[in-house]
């Protein structure tokens, strides 16, 4: 899907000083007015900058795993990276199911938008979900064609009547995903304040890892050569698919995203210290998932 980049060091991603909101840049702490509640000293960390101070170990493993290394080097076999293809294309079912939950549960505004305003979060929201649900239908496009031209195999069903797919065929980081996703879509959630908020953490959670993952081992290919025919693959993943994963509209994407999320969450706690605690603990509780499956996500190669 389509994900400027951010330095990854082992201690974790540089934290950029602003993001977008829409197409102005944003202080990534937007100034809002305190109510009487018990008000803090109004950190200035947002929640995604929350988020990335933590757990920094398992988020350099998830961004730079021998796998990576593998296809930035090009010595990924065919085999390995068909198994994996097939196993992300299936994630995005996933991932289209989430977005219909969150379609669902979102509350739009009653009064009318004037047609040259961003709007409000809902609606920020709103359009970036149905961006998203495109751009996941054309990046599955892209992945059979790179498939159908490089000759590797994405479809992982038996050969019968239902075209069921074997749980020994998904990897351990398909089946973590599966069960986020899964209990995202229940319809069960009895939360008031920011029913999406898991929803959305998920989402920026996944697309920036994979962008930072992505960017991390473009950084590695730097003065491999171009010689793609002579990789294993025959250059599909240098040629055709990190450049697709560490392109300017992918981060933009997610720094919308990002955006959106920061200012839902300011917007909700007001300044009031037990409401953003609150709010932390469910979204610590996602991105901790996140990390755990993305880090299973990436197969094992030869020698580690």
């Amino acid at each position: 899907m389509p994900r400027t980049s951010m330095h990854v060091t082992s201690a974790g991603p540089t934290q950029s000083s602003s993001v977008l909101r829409g197409n102005e840049p944003l202080s990534e702490s937007p100034n809002i007015h305190p109510t009487s509640r018990t008000v803090s000293k109004m950190s200035s960390q947002s929640l995604t900058s929350h988020l990335l101070s933590l757990h920094q170990e398992k988020f350099t493993r998830a961004t730079q795993s021998p796998f990576l290394a593998r296809a930035a080097s090009g010595t990924l076999p065919k085999s390995l990276i068909s198994h994996w293809l097939a196993n992300d294309r299936l994630y995005m079912q996933g991932y289209i199911r989430l977005s219909g939950e969150l379609l669902r549960i979102l509350q739009l505004p009653a009064r009318p938008t004037p047609s040259k305003s961003a709007g409000c979060v809902s609606l920020r929201l709103l359009d970036w979900l149905v961006d998203a649900l495109v751009n996941i239908r054309r990046e599955e496009r892209f992945f059979m064609d790179v498939a159908e031209r490089f000759n590797l195999d994405v479809d992982l069903t038996e050969d019968n009547a239902q075209g069921s797919i074997p749980q020994d065929k998904k990897i351990e980081g398909l089946k973590r995903y599966e069960e986020l996703f899964d209990s995202l879509t229940s319809g069960q959630t009895s939360e008031t304040l920011l029913p999406w908020l898991e929803g959305v953490v998920l989402f920026w959670a996944t697309e920036k890892v994979y962008f930072e993952a992505w960017s991390w081992a473009k950084r590695q290919a730097e003065g491999a050569g171009t010689k793609y025919e002579e990789d294993a693959d025959g250059g599909a993943m240098r040629k055709e698919f990190i450049p697709n994963w560490t392109n300017d509209e992918f981060i933009k994407f997610v720094d919308t995203l990002e955006a959106i999320l920061n200012e839902g969450v300011e917007e909700a706690h007001g300044g009031d210290e037990t409401l953003r605690r609150r709010i932390e603990e469910r979204a610590e509780k996602i991105w901790n998932q996140l990390l755990d499956a993305e880090e299973a996500f990436w197969p094992e190669t030869e020698g580690n």
